[in-house]
């Protein structure tokens, strides 16, 4: 920062979903009205970290500093300062992500006030000062307290920096974007499975361009060197031929089709139809109003992180997996859906399969949506996300708290 910083917010961040759906729209938004205030990210351990999150917040040139996970496990353990957070500064603690508890530690250690933003209300609030709410839960429309705001969904306006436009769609040649996720433990067998689906769509509809969607996340070099896929998996695949040149890099199928690799915005822009797993990118592609086919197979439950005592009973010695892939089953039974659109709306706004998937049953369900009416199921998905700016409120709140903070 070319001046001294006259406040800190500290957010705390834990995967791939908070850094890139919620930090960086907040933390862009709070810069550009309030480029005084110092901005850290702060990475809290969390199972469901890809382990990239560092990497990608140093490329947010909005934030100031950043702390990584030992760093943060060295404040909360041992009050020790990280070299990202200017202690000597008043403000705030932010929380974005991880266990809430993790955030209120960093916020006593630092002396601040601990602010959150949710998406449904929990037992803990207590320890928030002041809440923002998504309003995914469907019941934030009016507070109950002084301390809490219904704000909107912070993805809407993360699609929308990300990608200002669609492009319209012309009848030559139709686009759909993969998205096999942001961990590479997961993406190693969604990966070669979205090309089983690929190669028998491709059959009924030639004209297809395949795209994908490669997340900041996930490294070239891994794309180039999938494992192998006969690894005794039971969700069908296929072989993936990595091919990079002076045009850009791709992966190839047996079935002759190119999957180009592109930015997640690009891919976005152009795509008609998107092939997704559940998670943040459905918020972000809904707010675009992208139609989207919600995959979730459920082989191997327990390859899949879980928190708290279900993940430590996944590394029991011979009947721990067993016991994961259990909770995990028992878990998805509870949700009637995955996509964030179809939770917000409350209904199939657009379709999803889970369970034990074969390539065939994707491709017939993707056909039927090619051939049916997409732009109803667009108008759906942006009606179900809400407007921008929640972003812009947070940010104008927390200035206004910081203001009269010093008062």
């Amino acid at each position: 920062m070319g001046s001294r910083a006259r406040a800190e917010i500290v957010f705390t961040v834990n995967g791939p979903g908070e850094v890139s759906g919620w930090l960086y729209p907040l933390a862009s938004a709070l810069k550009d009205i309030a480029p005084d205030v110092r901005i850290t990210a702060a990475v809290v351990p969390c199972v469901f970290s890809s382990g990239s999150e560092s990497d990608v917040i140093r490329q947010f040139s909005f934030v100031d500093g950043h702390c990584t996970i030992a760093a943060s496990k060295a404040l909360i353990t041992r009050n020790r300062t990280p070299p990202g957070i200017a202690r000597d500064l008043p403000g705030l603690v932010f929380h974005l992500g991880g266990d809430r508890y993790l955030t209120w530690l960093i916020a006593k250690r630092l002396g601040r006030p601990c602010y959150a933003y949710l998406e449904a209300r929990s037992a803990l609030e207590w320890r928030f000062e002041r809440i923002f709410y998504s309003g995914l839960a469907g019941h934030e429309n009016g507070a109950s307290s002084p301390k809490e705001t219904a704000v909107g969904e912070l993805m809407v306006d993360a699609a929308r920096l990300r990608c200002p436009h669609r492009a319209a769609h012309g009848q030559d040649k139709t686009v759909i974007a993969l998205y096999p996720g942001s961990r590479d433990y997961i993406a190693k067998y969604i990966l070669p499975f979205y090309g089983a689906v690929a190669d028998l769509v491709s059959r009924e509809r030639p004209d297809i361009e395949w795209v994908l969607a490669k997340s900041d996340y996930l490294s070239l070099d891994f794309l180039a060197r999938l494992p192998d896929i006969d690894d005794g998996r039971p969700l069908d695949a296929v072989g993936l031929d990595w091919q990079k040149d002076g045009d850009g890099a791709r992966l190839l199928t047996p079935g002759g089709n190119a999957i180009n690799i592109v930015r997640p915005a690009d891919a976005a822009a152009r795509a008609r139809l998107a092939l997704t797993l559940p998670g943040s990118n459905t918020a972000e592609l809904a707010a675009l109003g992208l139609p989207m086919l919600v995959t979730l197979p459920t082989y191997w439950a327990e390859t899949s992180p879980m928190p708290g005592l279900a993940g430590h009973i996944g590394r029991l010695p011979l009947a721990g997996k067993y016991i994961k892939r259990a909770l995990g089953h028992a878990y998805l039974r509870t949700l009637s859906f995955t996509a964030h659109p179809n939770r917000r709306a409350g209904r199939m706004v657009t379709p999803e399969i889970v369970g034990r998937l074969t390539a065939a049953q994707v491709a017939v369900a993707m056909l039927d949506m090619l051939g049916g009416d997409l732009a109803a199921i667009e108008t759906a998905l942006r009606a179900a996300m809400g407007e921008p700016g929640a972003a812009r409120r947070i940010a104008e709140a927390l200035v206004a708290d910081l203001a009269a903070q010093a008062a």
